[in-house]
C-alpha cells in the first residue's frame, strides 16, 4: 500500500497536469449562500452573498473568477466585494434592489455554472407594474406654475429613470406621448434617477448656442462635428439647416465628442439609426 502511494505521488509530481485535472469543481461540496433571504426593496438594505468553490478533493479552490447574476437581470444591483476566490475558496458580493419580487441568484465559477442557487425575496419597494422601456410620469397637479408633473422619464433596464430634458430630444425617439404611463408620486420616488437622455443617433443636427460648430448625434450621446456644409448637405439634403436644434449649454456635460465627419460616407444615417434602436441600447443597459 505504501509503495503504491509513493508511486502515485511520483506520478503527480512528474505530471502536474493530472493533479490539475483531478481538482475540478465539485458541485456537491461547492456552495452559494446569503446572510438574509428577505430584504426591503429600498435600494439601501442589502445582504452578503458568499460563493464557495471546492474541488473534487473537497479542498478550497483559490484564484477562481466568480460571476454572480440575478434572474431579474439589472433590476437587482450586485456589488462585487471580491470576485476572485480567496484561500478559503470564497468570493463575496452585496445584493440589493428597488423592485418587489423574488430573485434567484446564480454563480458561475471559472465558466462553470454552479448548480446550487440562492433565492432572495424583496418587499416594501416598487410594486407598480413597470417594464423596461416604459415611459412614465407623475399625475398632473393642475398647477400651471409647477413643472415636475410635466417631466417624462424612460424606465431603464437597470431600474432607474432617465429624463428627457425637453420635447426636442423626446421627439427624436417617439412620435407622440400616447404611450406615457402615469404612476403615483410615491412610486416614482422609489425609482432612482439616471442621467439625461440625449438625441437619438442620426436623428438630426445639433449645435450649442455659443459654439459655431454643427454636430451629428451618434450612439451614447457622442457628437461628431460636421466639418462643412457639403457634408451636412450630403447627410440631410439641401434643407439641412432647417433641422439643426440648439442645445442649451446646461446640457453640454451630457455629451461626449467623437471624430469629425469629413464626408457623408463617414456617417451613414441608416446604419447609425438602426444601431441605436432604444434608449436602453443607447445607454448601454442591454
Amino acid at each position: 500500500m505504501r509503495r503504491s502511494i509513493i508511486i502515485s505521488l511520483l506520478v503527480l509530481l512528474a505530471f502536474p497536469g493530472l493533479a490539475q485535472a483531478a481538482a475540478a469543481l465539485d458541485q456537491a461540496s461547492s456552495r452559494i449562500s446569503s446572510e438574509k433571504t428577505e430584504l426591503k426593496a429600498d435600494g439601501i438594505a442589502n445582504t452578503k452573498v458568499t460563493v464557495t468553490a471546492k474541488d473534487t478533493n473537497l479542498m478550497p479552490m483559490e484564484g477562481k473568477k466568480v460571476v454572480l447574476t440575478s434572474s431579474r437581470g439589472k433590476l437587482d444591483w450586485i456589488t462585487v466585494q471580491t470576485d476572485v476566490t480567496d484561500s478559503l475558496g470564497k468570493a463575496y458580493f452585496l445584493v440589493s434592489s428597488l423592485k418587489n419580487g423574488t430573485s434567484v441568484y446564480t454563480a458561475t465559477i471559472d465558466g462553470t455554472v454552479l448548480q446550487r442557487t440562492v433565492t432572495i425575496t424583496y418587499s416594501g419597494g416598487l410594486n407598480w407594474d413597470l417594464k423596461s422601456g416604459d415611459l412614465i410620469k407623475i399625475p398632473d397637479d393642475n398647477n400651471v406654475l409647477t413643472l415636475s408633473d410635466t417631466a417624462v422619464y424612460y424606465y431603464g433596464a437597470d431600474g432607474r429613470r432617465y429624463v428627457f430634458p425637453n420635447e426636442k430630444a423626446y421627439y427624436t425617439w417617439y412620435r407622440d406621448f400616447s404611450s406615457v404611463k402615469t404612476i403615483p408620486v410615491d412610486q416614482m420616488s422609489l425609482i432612482p434617477m439616471g442621467s439625461n437622455i440625449t438625441y437619438k443617433a442620426g436623428s438630426k443636427l445639433v449645435k450649442f448656442q455659443t459654439d459655431t460648430k454643427t454636430y451629428l448625434p451618434t450612439k451614447g450621446g457622442v457628437l461628431r462635428w460636421v466639418k462643412t456644409e457639403t457634408v451636412a448637405r450630403g447627410l440631410f439634403g439641401n434643407d439641412w439647416s432647417n433641422i439643426v436644434d440648439d442645445i442649451s449649454e446646461a446640457f453640454y456635460i451630457n455629451y461626449k465628442f467623437g471624430t469629425p465627419i469629413e464626408s457623408a460616407l463617414d456617417a451613414p444615417l441608416d446604419i447609425l439609426r438602426s444601431g441605436d434602436p432604444t434608449i436602453n441600447v443607447d445607454k448601454g443597459l442591454e
